[in-house]
């Protein structure tokens, strides 16, 4: 059940809370600004339902986080790990406060495409997988791998959901003019977007051939890497996930 207040923040929350938001109890506490009322409710049943689909899923106990559902005037104050804010409109994940924080905008940014009934609850899952993943130390990964997790965990949440997710992949690209492995940055935020859904499409291609037991054993395998993880050695262990012939399954892939 819901209230509005902060009597039982941390000194952490209160620092990377504007004044006067109202706060939501759960499994995941949702901190939101007043005149998104409405909107945290739909955004706190997304936040439960993918909290408790990813511990499920990865068989682990998950991570203890907040949520923050920022108004636009806001944006800037919004605890970050750089001194420089983040895009509006673009959710992350942070550990510069305690407990850690899913930052969530009032209104996601126009590069998310495409929009469906899926594109919020798929930033939200994204960025919660993130947070289940750095819940653990995590060595440096190439890009394609570290973003190729969250968005395959999150194509797994929507799954057993019963959102459109086949909607929403008929709409993208699967031909952005690059794979996963080729994508290079700095990029704008088209292709960005282009890269991350590439990665989509790849992760529920994976978990349609696969099943979600290679999530959990990506997940172990990354937390358990000691050194800096090249190229090699994430298709290695991606492979190793996957199972029996993943390797020859990922080579097929146009994405990949």
């Amino acid at each position: 059940m819901g209230r509005e207040g902060s009597a039982v923040e941390s000194p952490a929350e209160r620092r990377a809370t504007p004044p006067g938001y109202g706060r939501l109890e759960g499994e995941v506490p949702l901190l939101y600004a007043p005149r998104l009322a409405e909107k945290a409710g739909e955004v706190r049943g997304y936040l439960v339902q993918g909290y408790r689909t990813l511990a499920w899923v990865l068989s682990v106990e998950p991570p203890e986080i907040c949520a923050l559902l920022v108004a636009d005037e806001d944006w800037r104050d919004a605890p970050r790990e750089n001194a420089r804010p983040y895009p509006p409109g673009l959710p992350y994940f942070t550990r510069s406060v305690e407990p850690p924080v899913l930052v969530l905008p009032a209104e996601l940014s126009s590069a998310f495409w495409p929009r469906t009934a899926a594109t919020l609850p798929l930033a939200a899952w994204h960025e919660m997988a993130h947070a289940f993943l750095l819940g653990r130390e995590v060595v440096r990964t190439p890009a394609w791998l570290g973003e190729f997790v969250p968005q395959a965990a999150a194509a797994a949440v929507v799954r057993r959901s019963g959102l459109p997710l086949q909607e929403h992949l008929s709409q993208i690209d699967g031909e952005p003019g690059f794979t996963v492995r080729s994508f290079r940055g700095p990029a704008g935020a088209a292709d960005q977007m282009k890269f991350q859904n590439l990665l989509l499409l790849l992760g529920e291609a994976a978990l349609e051939k696969f099943g979600d037991g290679f999530l959990r054993r990506i997940f172990h395998a990354l937390w358990e890497e000691d050194e800096v993880v090249d190229e090699e050695r994430a298709e290695e262990l991606l492979a190793d996930a996957l199972g029996p012939g993943g390797r020859e399954w990922l080579m097929s892939r146009p994405e990949f």
